[in-house]
């Protein structure tokens, strides 16, 4: 049996219909609800509610009030981030920028599947801190960030929109406070027809939310409880409740959802009992009482014919046998029938779908396409297996093209082969497939505020139940193994090129008269005679230019060298890379990335074969430098570059022997938030610098984490702040500009601090004993000068050195500035 289908596109229907896909986002196997949760999601089939929570980062949402909103109010909730984080760091490995934000998005998206809620996101790029929403705004364009938010809620319509934060500079981030503002203007204009227009003439409806709240925190307002008690306009719920459906408070719950932020280090406990949470009315028609809902209609009288689908509701309920969910599907046919004679609307489609997954819950039933391969390649055809299963008495009958319906037997699987083509073009996050700035770039507008899109590669599938309610629907391919270790294991079966390519390192300094660039090829299918072509470019020769590989087949991996020279140029180029003579559909000039953590889904990514070629005049008397990770960086690989032997220094086993190897030692970012055993490494490294070593601390943060006090971290007492500057062309001032660290072997001057990334630095110091020397000082506008940047001093024979300077965000970039600022840190010392 053939299907046409290439891509996602019945599926991408089922998501834009409503934004709610009721097949996990994950391709975790499927686990049938239990009876009672299953009466829980039936429990919400009556309300007709929705509450949008609006916030700028991942994180910032509160979870246990849209675990409290969508469980035990039971209303339709979600969460609409501005960013997808990628601005941030990573405490779980060395990913940023983009690859972050995948990251960020998968793990927003697995807390949604524990808290209830429902994900969005509006275009804007997560640029780092920022001081205030007026440089936010500056930076994405306040109009277009504020149709996305429009956008959304024409398209979620919500009763209720809550933000986190203030509309003003109490926010603390400028992203923080922009969001708060976005959401007032946006809860205005989304129910003006003259506000975006275009959006009208997509298919999308005013729609005017009934108020705005603010969700306050005693986290920043202390006595914000007693506070309230004498405000009108405070409004208190108690979110700790229990849930004997669950099997557990909503705050439990919350602290599971909280958790997913893994790679922000946000594990929380799932606590128990009271929980209050304050909500300030903000704007629209106040509530008639204490209740945030009271005036609102939550119930399907609201809607146009919606009496028969609440009658159908409370049949279903008043009929459920906890023994027997299957019992209830005639009810569930009932429902459906009564919602498919509604007029067309979000709750009509959004209803549907929780009908059709209850259907399929009650039955126990199961729906899978499984291929015998994790990839293909664009173009291909493949076989995948269908397989259905139900496990009930209800008659449950499958239904494919061209065959006629077969009933299942109880708990006997029904398998066929299905056919399919791949697409012309990969699987990837479908806001990176355009090069972006500040806002991401999206062709298809429709696409705007959701959080993925489907895997490319569907099987379609119909299914019909006692009552006659029909489920059509489709599941993503996956690929199934089981290891050893951590059992089953399962992922998205992928649309790949027939070829990618890579380029190492990403960005090539080159400090000499050339350089050699390494490019690796991995074929994911079976290739003659590859040619790797390095397109030439103004001022610099790649040579060879072209040159032919060995033949390679599926999943080889083969390595070139271009020598990188340049002739006369001055600045950076982006030499482009592809394999030519390569005779099948699909992209050849793409680099391949893989994002692979146990809890959240693998993913790939695309960028553009290339590699930036930096000339860059530096110097450095150093050899050897031991390296401590932290959270996670790429510094290590950057100080390869200028020559020097990079090794790791493991905390746990370190000697004083082995640190004497050293010309210096650097500790990455957060290393004293991240390894314990740094607290006993600690007194060598002090001993190492007393003996005539140098040791590079970069920032740590000053929270619980840290493994020792700040006044302990270095040979004098200083303290860490939450110091920063965001502007990453703040101009410095050299406070000891005759200081070797500015001097030698470089000679750093203002040039140096041009191109920088994103911003200066972070976690600046203060309070420093008088043994310290700032080394630099500067500010964003309207602010006083930070000196807190760059301090050392003189312990025993050796030098100390810590830097809140970002050469995190700054070397794998390929400033040269900041290679041949770190050149002198790490350099002996005269």
């Amino acid at each position: 049996m053939q299907f046409p289908l290439t891509a996602a596109g019945s599926a991408l229907a089922v998501v834009l219909s409503g934004l709610i896909t009721l097949v996990p986002h994950s391709v975790a196997a499927q686990q049938m609800p239990d009876a009672s949760r299953i009466l829980h999601q039936m429990e919400k089939l009556p309300v007709a509610g929705t509450v949008l929570y609006v916030a700028a980062h991942p994180d910032d949402e509160n979870t246990k009030l849209i675990a409290w909103l969508a469980n035990g109010k039971k209303v339709r909730t979600g969460y609409l981030s501005l960013t997808r984080g990628d601005g941030g760091q990573n405490l779980i490995g060395p990913e940023l920028g983009d690859a972050l934000g995948i990251i960020r998005t998968e793990e927003l998206l697995a807390a949604r599947r524990i808290d209830g809620g429902e994900q969005f996101f509006t275009r804007a790029v997560d640029f780092g801190y920022s001081k205030d929403a007026k440089e936010s705004f500056e930076k994405w364009g306040h109009d277009a960030v504020l149709g996305d938010v429009v956008r959304v809620i024409r398209t979620f319509r919500p009763d209720i929109i809550i933000t986190r934060f203030p509309p003003d500079r109490t926010a603390g981030h400028g992203h923080h406070e922009a969001s708060a503002i976005l959401a007032r203007e946006a809860f205005d204009l989304a129910g003006d027809p003259k506000a975006y227009p275009e959006q009208l003439k997509q298919g999308l409806e005013p729609w005017q939310p009934s108020r705005l709240f603010f969700n306050g925190s005693t986290w920043w307002k202390k006595d914000l409880a007693e506070f309230a008690k004498s405000n009108n306009d405070w409004y208190t719920v108690d979110v700790g409740g229990y849930d004997p459906l669950l099997g557990e408070s909503y705050t439990e719950i919350a602290g599971r959802s909280r958790s997913m932020h893994k790679s922000q280090g946000f594990g929380a406990p799932e606590t128990r009992g009271e929980q209050l949470e304050y909500l300030h009315f903000e704007k629209g028609s106040k509530p008639e009482d204490k209740d945030i809902f009271s005036g609102i209609d939550m119930t399907w009288s609201r809607i146009k014919g919606g009496d028969a689908v609440g009658k159908a509701a409370a049949a279903l309920l008043s009929g459920y046998n906890l023994r027997h969910p299957e019992a209830s599907v005639p009810a569930l046919a009932q429902m459906a029938a009564a919602v498919d004679a509604l007029p067309p609307s979000s709750w009509k489609d959004y209803t549907r779908k929780r009908i059709n997954q209850l259907l399929l819950d009650a039955t126990g039933t199961v729906v899978e396409a499984l291929a015998d391969a994790p990839q293909v390649v664009t173009g291909d055809s493949l076989h995948a297996e269908l397989d259905v299963l139900s496990r009930s008495r209800s008659t449950v009958k499958v239904n494919v093209p061209n065959m006629a319906p077969v009933s299942l037997g109880e708990n006997e699987p029904w398998k066929k082969s299905v056919g399919l083509k791949a697409a012309n073009t990969p699987d990837q996050p479908y806001w990176l497939k355009l090069v972006h700035g500040n806002m991401y770039r999206i062709a298809d507008s429709s696409l705007i505020g959701l959080p993925v899109t489907p895997p490319l590669l569907q099987v379609p599938y119909t299914l019909h139940f006692e009552g006659g309610a029909e489920v059509r629907g489709t599941v993503p391919v996956i690929f199934r193994t089981v290891d050893r270790v951590k059992g089953q294991l399962e992922q998205t079966c992928e649309v790949v090129p027939p070829v990618t390519l890579f380029a190492s390192p990403g960005v090539l300094m080159v400090k000499d008269t050339n350089a050699v660039e390494q490019i690796g090829v991995d074929a994911n299918m079976n290739l003659a005679k590859p040619e790797v072509i390095a397109e030439m470019v103004e001022g610099w020769d790649l040579l060879p230019a072209h040159q032919f590989l060995a033949p390679m087949k599926l999943g080889d991996r083969a390595g070139a060298a271009v020598r990188v020279v340049p002739r006369g140029a001055d600045r950076r180029t982006l030499p482009y890379l592809r394999i030519g003579n390569v005779d099948h559909a699909g992209p050849t000039n793409l680099t391949r990335r893989i994002i692979n953590y146990d809890h959240i889904p693998k993913r790939s990514w695309y960028s553009p074969a290339t590699f930036a070629a930096v000339p860059i005049d530096v110097k450095v008397n150093a050899k050897r430098v031991g390296y401590i990770m932290g959270a996670g960086d790429e510094v290590p690989k950057a100080l390869e570059q200028l020559g020097l032997t990079v090794e790791m220094i493991d905390p746990k086993t370190a000697t004083a022997p082995e640190l004497a190897r050293y010309d210096a030692i650097v500790s990455g970012i957060r290393a004293y938030n991240t390894d314990p055993a740094l607290k006993e490494l600690n007194p060598l490294l002090m001993a190492f610098v007393e003996q005539g070593g140098t040791l590079v601390v970069q920032y740590t943060t000053l929270s619980k984490d840290m493994v020792l006090p700040d006044s302990l971290i270095g040979p004098y007492p200083f303290k860490i702040t939450r110091d920063r500057v965001t502007v990453e062309d703040a101009p410095p001032t050299f406070i000891d500009p005759a200081s070797p660290l500015l001097n030698t072997p470089n000679k750093i001057g203002q040039a140096d601090f041009a191109d920088w990334v994103q911003e200066r630095g972070l976690y600046f110091l203060g309070g420093l004993d008088p043994h310290y020397k700032a080394l630099i000082s500067w500010n964003d506008p309207g602010e006083q000068p930070l000196d807190g940047a760059l301090i050392t001093c003189d312990y025993g024979k050796g030098r100390y050195v810590y830097t809140g300077i970002s050469f995190f965000r700054q070397l794998p970039a390929g400033v040269p500035g900041a290679y041949r600022l770190f050149a002198n840190l790490v350099s002996k010392r005269k």
